[in-house]
């Protein structure tokens, strides 16, 4: 019994991922390279400053998005889902939180440096 309650575990935990009435989250694609702050103009500075930024707002709903999948698939599991089930989710959709939010402070620290450049070629 004990074994055809793992399988029938492992069966929902395969299917949760690919289960359509989970949200289907999509990691936002990185802003391109910021221009050389040596070199740029105020306008191309502005235009990265405006891409990180969204990519900032584009990563936090993604963050969401992954909040609400775990939710989902730990509730797919049902009453019958151990604690150790429970944890690889979470640990598999924290990894892709974290991952996340440290490309968006890579991004956002590549536009400052740039930034900080510009504004020292301004003086």
């Amino acid at each position: 019994m004990k074994v055809a309650m793992q399988f029938v575990i492992a069966a929902i935990l395969s299917l949760s991922v690919t289960a359509p009435v989970l949200a289907e989250c999509t990691l936002p694609k990185q802003p391109s390279t910021p221009p050389s702050g040596a070199k740029a103009t105020q306008e191309e500075m502005v235009a990265a400053m405006r891409a990180s930024r969204q990519f900032d707002v584009d990563i936090k709903a993604y963050q969401a998005c992954i909040d609400t999948e775990t939710e989902s698939m730990i509730a797919a599991l049902g009453d019958k889902a151990s604690d150790a089930d429970i944890s690889r989710i979470k640990l598999k959709q924290d990894t892709k939180v974290r991952e996340a939010g440290e490309a968006s402070v890579k991004a956002a620290d590549a536009v400052n440096k740039e930034i900080r450049a510009f504004k020292a070629k301004t003086k």
